[in-house]
């Protein structure tokens, strides 16, 4: 009897189990906000479908009978959160009853809006509801006259279809220089201990890439390009806080590129740019998330995680199916730290392929510092790309859409570009009239380009703004205002004072 005692005083405690879920919608507005009269939050609310119960229970990691484990609501809490329907999400334990709670955004937009990017005035008009009926259905309909092209499209998206965690996505895009056709049909790895993903990606398009000299347009060429990938992946181990995966995939990509209207017809490749890569990879996916407001978004919770995650994927072409022998590597990753008063995260990517000598090797390295005090966000940033042997229509800009704000759209091209940019941010007033916040920010960026065709160039400017948060939105939930001055010359001799703005931050 002694005995029996002893082995049952000794042995862990089971974990409580769920014994019920309450989930709690609220609108876009609250009830106490619907009913002001003078503002026609009732009629929003009226207009605006709040998300069905059975939407969220789907994105639900847990069960009735389940044990309680906090690291499941956690992890429900940031999964919802990422949807980008919802203001605000909470996943919370009572005892042995878990309590979902989570606030509308406005999803239902008529698009309008106005940028300028670079010296360059962007506009689209269209009308887009990402949160269709309240099922989490995607639907739009936009025309985008963008910094390159002219765009009509559609885009029809499914986050659950047929199961929970399922992505179907179909886009059909009508350009003033071709179309896009695209189509996805995916099952992530949405959990630490998801045992399986797979899915399959369709794309075929034709357009014309422009190519940039001196800040000049230089060649308009035509590119036809089809690509179809299918990947799947297996849990390998499992443990607490960290998981092992393997991948495997097969893609088949056709690029033809081609003279265009304008300008001399691309280098000829050294064989046909037609691959079948039979792939085979490893992942590792850790989790050590940190929760913080007015990092990137203004009066949003955003989820940042610091632990070192990777992914390494090596693809052989063989020579079939008229596609050329090649080998293909492909890496990413990243990490963070937490800092005194702030936090760090860096992600570093790359992929080359060799067939007759190295191919279009690129590599990029972002790192990022953030630090808050009570009414202050600091941000530095450190971003990197490099290229050798480019794929004739690849170049990477240094200008005011990549990292130097003060300078005009393809000011300097090249093979590669470091940028630095500091900035300094600060919010004054917080959800006026329950539907915006209003800030400012002072920065500086400095960055420096290489390669052909512009050579070494160094660019620096400097500058103020304002930072507007759309408190009650969705997907664009900031805007932008800025002006900068350019203090180096481009390779058009231009400098001095630039006025930008956007619905995202500048990096």
């Amino acid at each position: 009897m002694a005995l029996c005692l002893a082995a049952a005083g000794g042995a862990a405690a089971e974990p409580p189990r769920i014994t019920e879920i309450e989930i709690r919608t609220e609108d876009v507005f609250t009830k106490e906000e619907a009913a002001l009269a003078f503002v026609p939050y009732g009629l929003a609310n009226a207009i605006h479908i709040t998300s069905r119960k059975n939407l969220i229970q789907k994105y639900l990691l847990f069960r009735v009978g389940d044990p309680l484990n906090p690291d499941r609501l956690a992890e429900t809490e940031r999964n919802l959160r990422a949807t980008g329907l919802f203001r605000f999400v909470r996943v919370r334990a009572q005892g042995t009853v878990v309590i979902v709670e989570t606030g509308d955004a406005w999803t239902l937009l008529l698009r309008g809006s106005f940028s300028n990017k670079g010296g360059v005035t962007t506009y689209s008009a269209g009308v887009e509801e990402t949160n269709l009926l309240g099922t989490g259905r995607q639907l739009k309909f936009l025309y985008d006259s963008g910094t390159e092209r002219i765009s009509r499209s559609f885009t029809f998206a499914d986050p659950a279809f047929f199961r929970p965690y399922t992505l179907f996505r179909l886009v059909f895009s009508d350009l003033s220089d071709g179309t896009v056709y695209e189509g996805l049909l995916q099952r992530p790895f949405y959990a630490l201990d998801t045992p399986w993903e797979a899915g399959v990606f369709y794309h075929q398009a034709r357009f014309q890439p422009k190519f940039y000299a001196g800040g000049d347009e230089v060649a308009n060429w035509q590119k036809r390009q089809t690509i179809f990938r299918a990947e799947g992946g297996l849990r390998a181990d499992l443990s607490a806080t960290a998981v092992h995966r393997v991948i495997a995939s097969v893609e088949w990509s056709d690029t033809t590129l081609g003279p265009g209207p304008f300008g001399p017809p691309p280098p000829p490749p050294d064989e046909p740019r037609r691959f079948l890569f039979i792939g085979a990879g490893l992942q590792k996916d850790e989790r050590q998330w940190i929760e913080r407001t007015d990092a990137e978004k203004i009066g949003r919770v955003e989820d940042f995680n610091l632990a070192p995650v990777g992914r390494v994927e090596l693809g052989v072409s063989p020579k079939a199916f008229d596609a050329t022998g090649a080998v293909r590597l492909i890496a990413s990753g990243s990490m963070g730290a937490l800092l005194p008063s702030g936090f760090s995260v860096a992600t570093l990517s790359g992929e080359a392929r060799y067939a007759n000598g190295p191919q279009n090797a690129i590599v990029n390295l972002d790192v990022r510092l953030f630090f808050q005090t009570t009414r202050w966000t600091f941000v530095g940033r450190i971003g990197t790309v490099s290229g050798w042997r480019l794929d004739p229509e690849t170049q990477f800009y240094l200008d005011g859409e990549n990292g130097v704000r003060g300078y005009r759209l393809h000011a300097v091209s090249g093979t590669g570009h470091v940028v630095a940019n500091l900035e300094a941010r600060t919010v004054f007033l917080y959800d006026v009239l329950r539907l915006i916040s209003i800030g400012a920010a002072a920065f500086a960026d400095a960055g420096a380009s290489w390669g052909a065709p512009d050579g070494f160039w160094r660019l620096a400017d400097a500058g103020v703004g304002f930072r507007f948060g759309l408190t009650r939105a969705a997907q664009t939930t900031i805007l932008r205002l800025d002006i900068a001055r350019a203090f180096n010359p481009d390779p058009l001799g231009r400098k001095g004072w630039l006025l930008s703005f956007a619905s995202s931050q500048a990096f």
